[in-house]
Formats: structure tokens, sequence, C-alpha cells
């Protein structure tokens, strides 16, 4: 006698168990439910910051994104001697693509990985700072 009672419990437990699960999304009118993932809408941005450090060098960002998720920006720097790379880039639908620009010594313009590079010559002073530490030392002092 006390099965089918605790059998009829049990069936309404289930009941209210499931009914509110569900409830609780009719209350996020503004996220998706999608394979069993809350995933919210995109929510437009926009930020930027420009720093200084004590050697001279300047740091720089810039990001926005709109309504489709879509995200647009900028980073880069600029040394004391001129030396430069900035990154533009956008990552949508399409993915992400990404343009350097940039007058570092050694850098070249090879199309990588979705990314166009444009490059120019370096300044003098970073050439002559970037030879400076091909001269040889001379270490006058031989320790036994």
């Amino acid at each position: 006698m006390i099965f089918p009672i605790l059998l009829c419990f049990a069936a309404v437990a289930m009941a209210q168990r499931d009914s509110l699960s569900t409830n609780h999304l009719q209350l996020l009118p503004a996220a998706l439910l999608k394979r069993g993932i809350l995933v919210e809408q995109p929510q437009p941005y926009q930020f930027g910051y420009e720093s200084l450090d004590v050697l001279g060098t300047k740091q720089h960002r810039k990001e926005s994104a709109d309504a489709t998720g879509a995200v647009k920006g900028s980073y880069g720097f600029v040394d004391p001697h001129g030396m430069y790379r900035t990154v533009e880039y956008i990552a949508d639908v399409d993915g992400y693509r990404a343009t350097v620009h940039s007058n570092e010594p050694g850098m070249a313009s090879n199309n990588v990985a979705d990314a166009a590079y444009f490059i120019e010559a370096p300044p003098p002073a970073a050439v002559a700072q970037s030879l400076a530490y091909l001269k040889p030392q001379q270490n006058t002092r031989i320790l036994i």
C-alpha cells in the first residue's frame, strides 16, 4: 500500500521538476538556447588606450564590436628610434584577418596565415642599434 503512494509522490515531483526546468528560459528574452548552451546576444562596445613608457615607447590599442558580433581594431607601438608596428584586424563571420604595417629590421612582406604585411625600410637609428649587437665584444681579462 505504501509503494503506490510513494510512486505517486515521485511522479508529481518529476512533473514539477520538468516544468520548472524550462520556465526559466522564458525569462531570458535576450538569450538564445542553442544545443543546450546558453548563448548571449552580441553587445556593441568600444575601447581604446595609448600609453608612453619611461623609455619613450608609445603603445596603443583600439577595438570596437557591433551588434552582429563583428570585431574591428588595431594595436601597435612606436619606439624612440622610430621603429613601429601596427596591426589592424577584423574578426567576423568570415574569420580573422589582419594587416601588419612595420619598419622593423628583419621583417619581410610575406603574406602568411591570412595576414597581409606591408614593410618599410627601418629607421637608421634602429639599424645602428641592431648592428651594435653584432659587434664582437673584446674581453681583455681572462679568468682561470
